[in-house]
């Protein structure tokens, strides 16, 4: 029992801080198709870590890509990703899908809190 209740404690003090980290997050959820991102232009406030999560419903694999985040990820066809940036100064970011020939971007716009 000592032992049960041991790993359980454990357990719980590795789970609680993902937990915190994750609510001091800013989701953002964004839509890849075969002809655009949507939204093409997301806003957030600055000082702020985020998490962007990009479904690709698109017919063809995609990567999500940011120089000025400075994040780039694989998006299978159908599949949905996750990428993290922040927390960023205000201003205007750039992302685009590496894998399109027509130039797929969109801006993410950080504004003073």
């Amino acid at each position: 029992m000592k032992v049960l209740l041991a790993v359980g404690l454990l357990l719980l003090c590795f789970s609680l801080p993902s937990v915190a980290r994750t609510s001091e997050r800013t989701v953002l959820s964004l839509t890849l198709t075969d002809s655009s991102f949507l939204p093409a232009e997301l806003t957030v406030s600055a000082g702020k870590k985020l998490l962007i999560r990009m479904t690709n419903r698109s017919n063809r694999v995609a990567e999500l890509e940011s120089y000025d985040m400075k994040f780039e990820k694989i998006a299978p066809q159908g599949r949905t990703i996750s990428v993290f940036a922040g927390p960023l100064r205000p201003g205007k970011y750039r992302f685009f899908d590496d894998y399109s020939l027509s130039g797929y971007n969109g801006w993410l716009t950080v504004r003073k809190e």
